[in-house]
């Protein structure tokens, strides 16, 4: 018996997600100038009661932060459970972007979901919510519908 070799979905929101997120004010706020910090951000993250709570150990495991290598790019590499990030990538909202890569893929499988589709773009709202605010969450909810971004996030006050 073999296997099916199945690829991922055509990455269709890509552009969209990173026109919207270029739009708000959260994207070059809050810096997190070193690796150490970087790091310090996403242990406290996965470890948040909020987190453990809806998840199991399985998609909080944990998730290490290195220096892009490639200066134009901050990469979320899901099967090494890291994230890479250049100088110029080192804040909160980034570091949540690229968060919501690796536990989107864990949580839904990484061969069944497009790269920035509804599953990661649901997963980033989230995270920006409960760990940027609400109004910052409110302004990507906003810059998602200009730029046509579908995703099924629902705060608590919908």
């Amino acid at each position: 018996m073999g296997y099916i070799l199945r690829s991922r979905p055509r990455d269709e929101q890509r552009k969209r997600v990173y026109a919207a997120e270029n739009q708000i004010a959260a994207r070059m706020r809050d810096p997190l100038p070193t690796i150490l910090e970087m790091q310090g951000f996403v242990d406290s993250i996965l470890k948040s009661r909020y987190l453990q709570t809806y998840f199991t150990p399985r998609v909080l495991a944990p998730i290490t932060v290195l220096s892009g290598r490639r200066p134009r790019e901050a990469t979320a590499m899901s099967f090494l459970s890291t994230i890479a990030m250049p100088e110029w990538s080192r804040t909160k909202l980034i570091v949540l972007h690229e968060m919501a890569h690796i536990l989107a893929d864990r949580y839904h499988g990484q061969d069944f979901i497009e790269g920035h589709g509804r599953q990661f773009a649901t997963f980033f709202l989230d995270l920006v919510d409960h760990f940027l605010g609400a109004e910052d969450c409110q302004d990507l909810r906003e810059a998602f519908k200009r730029h046509g971004v579908a995703h099924s996030y629902r705060n608590e006050g919908e």
